[in-house]
């Protein structure tokens, strides 16, 4: 699936959804470690500052937040999971 994003670091960037389902583990602070699953997985589409950017289809559907990343990869949380943990739906 071909995405886009505008984040606030690098403006508009494309790319594709390379993997879901995926399950990973995210450092935070001194040696704390959170897991998150269900998340999809895409190549580098942002830097630090994108987090929180939405994540739009070709026909501008709205599919997740971008959430963290690296050089080579971007995590987004599925925007289901989203609403859900917020407890909210459309």
């Amino acid at each position: 699936m071909t995405i886009k994003k505008s984040g606030r670091a690098t403006g508009l960037t494309t790319g594709e959804i390379l993997q879901a389902d995926v399950t990973l583990n995210v450092q935070y602070g001194a040696g704390r470690i959170a897991r998150f699953s269900d998340q999809l997985l895409a190549g580098a589409m942002g830097q630090g500052g994108d987090s929180g950017s939405e994540i739009l289809d070709n026909g501008n559907k709205l599919v997740g937040l971008l959430f963290a990343g690296s050089d080579n990869t971007t995590i987004i949380n599925r925007i289901e999971n989203v609403f859900s943990g917020l407890g909210l739906s459309l």
